[in-house]
């Protein structure tokens, strides 16, 4: 799977984690991370995105069942994030957080 931060507006897979019963927002970033500033907006931009779909109504009305559950965005990368994006996760993290949505990086060896 390659890195979809150039499809801001694309989700990419949607998930039900039923050991900690949330539902997963999944965010592919696969390729090499090159720490742009172009690539650091296009991962805000995703970020937003996301969590816009899980608040504003769109997973509950695309998956029904979710409604209620505990929803994450999780990030799954090929390698350690590079020094603007991990400071824009970080950041994002507490202000999803108020959303009641949780944000992580998922690191994937391949």
């Amino acid at each position: 799977m390659q890195s979809s931060l150039k499809s801001p507006g694309k989700l990419d897979l949607v998930t039900f984690d039923s050991a900690g019963g949330e539902y997963a927002l999944i965010i592919s970033a696969m390729d090499d991370w090159d720490d742009s500033e172009e690539e650091q907006a296009l991962l805000l931009q995703k970020i937003n995105n996301y969590l816009n779909f899980a608040i504003d109504g769109g997973l509950s009305q695309h998956y029904p069942q979710a409604k209620g559950k505990p929803i994450r965005i999780q990030i799954d990368s090929a390698s350690k994030l590079p020094p603007n994006a991990d400071r824009i996760v970080t950041q994002a993290q507490a202000l999803l957080l108020q959303h009641g949505v949780r944000l992580c990086v998922n690191l994937i060896y391949q």
